[in-house]
């Protein structure tokens, strides 16, 4: 198993290969703890956080220090300058005092920092793990020091995914899959926190990588959404980039938490952690691949929501960009194909008049 590619794995591995090199590190695992540690689960797990686990209180401190700094910012953002924007821009209200405040602060904010990852990954010229994602493990150690450049995106984004707890239940627009994100706000946060105080930081940090991009698509796309019928018009040009950052989401979705995220992540986390860490016992090795896994399933379940959404535009039951979990779209299209259903579904977009026809038409009278 281990001559059988690149010691360094700056080949990608096959999902096969991934699969098959997975399940060895697991059962290297198992033989390396078993049986004592499995009758013993939750104690020994305390026991190794305690052992390992380095957080102070500065640092707990300093996280919900900034987590209510996001908060106060958005709301100051979202009364000051972006509900007055969207008055300015005769949104429809609901679109101007929600979801537009919601969607422009996130697509900022997730710009800055996958901006600053993209800095810290690829740009400093520090780290090569993205490359050689099996050397993250060569050099671990309980007690290695953090990079000062990793510990502040650590306290960023932890701070903001405790934000984002809050703002989930109490600020942003409730979707169909508002639970489900609740719970991946509360995984992320799990994972990215123990990675911080165990000292696998540069697992966290591409993480983090493979997933922030398509957060700045996706919210780009939804603002475009309720931009383009404003003051009682249609705008194409809000169209068009409402279509161009979905199919950038749709992209960036597949490449990075479809292939480089399980080819990259999942593969040295599974594989890599036992192959090459210098500690003869890899702590915390289930609990960080079953969270690592399971936000893979969420991934797969999201990408679901874009599948369908193509399905949905080649079969024409749409004709243009619209988000599928909130509820109110969702019942809309719902009923395409009834009896009583397929009325609505003809005036939005088989009658002949689309809606953004029609708008075109009034606003040539």
């Amino acid at each position: 198993m281990e001559g059988s590619r690149d010691p360094y794995g700056e080949n990608m591995p096959s999902y096969f290969q991934l699969l098959t090199d997975v399940k060895w590190g697991a059962e290297q695992n198992l033989r390396e703890w078993a049986p004592n540690t499995l009758s013993s689960w939750p104690s020994e797990f305390i026991h190794s956080l305690v052992k390992y686990g380095h957080l102070t209180w500065i640092d707990i401190c300093l996280i919900v220090a900034l987590a209510v700094l996001w908060t106060i910012l958005r709301y100051t953002a979202t009364r000051l300058c972006l509900i007055p924007l969207g008055q300015w821009l005769q949104l429809t209200p609901h679109n101007m005092n929600v979801k537009f405040p919601e969607s422009t602060w996130k697509c900022f904010f997730y710009s800055m920092t996958w901006s600053y990852e993209c800095y810290v990954v690829l740009w400093s010229g520090h780290t090569d793990f993205f490359q050689k994602p099996l050397t993250i493990w060569t050099d671990w150690m309980p007690s290695v020091p953090v990079p000062a450049e990793i510990y502040w995106l650590y306290m960023i984004q932890l701070s903001f995914y405790v934000h984002c707890i809050y703002a989930c239940l109490y600020m942003d627009h409730w979707r169909k899959d508002t639970l489900v994100m609740l719970f991946h706000h509360l995984l992320t946060l799990a994972l990215v926190g123990v990675s911080y105080a165990t000292r696998f930081h540069k697992i966290g940090v591409l993480v983090l990588f493979c997933h922030d991009i398509n957060d700045i698509c996706l919210e780009f796309t939804k603002s475009n959404v309720y931009l383009k019928d404003r003051g009682h018009k249609y705008h194409a040009l809000n169209d068009h980039m409402a279509t161009a950052g979905f199919f950038s989401f749709a992209v960036t979705w597949f490449v990075f938490r479809l292939y480089w995220y399980p080819l990259k992540v999942l593969h040295t986390t599974g594989y890599g952690s036992m192959l090459y860490s210098p500690q003869p016992k890899m702590p915390f090795y289930f609990f960080f691949n079953i969270l690592l896994w399971i936000l893979q399933l969420l991934n797969v379940y999201w990408f679901m929501f874009i599948v369908k959404f193509l399905y949905k535009v080649a079969t024409g039951q749409m004709d243009t960009v619209e988000d599928l979990r909130e509820n109110e779209v969702a019942d809309k299209y719902s009923n395409i194909g009834t009896k009583d259903g397929s009325k609505a579904a003809g005036d939005h977009v088989n009658n002949g008049t689309s809606i953004r026809r029609s708008k075109r038409l009034a606003k040539q009278d």
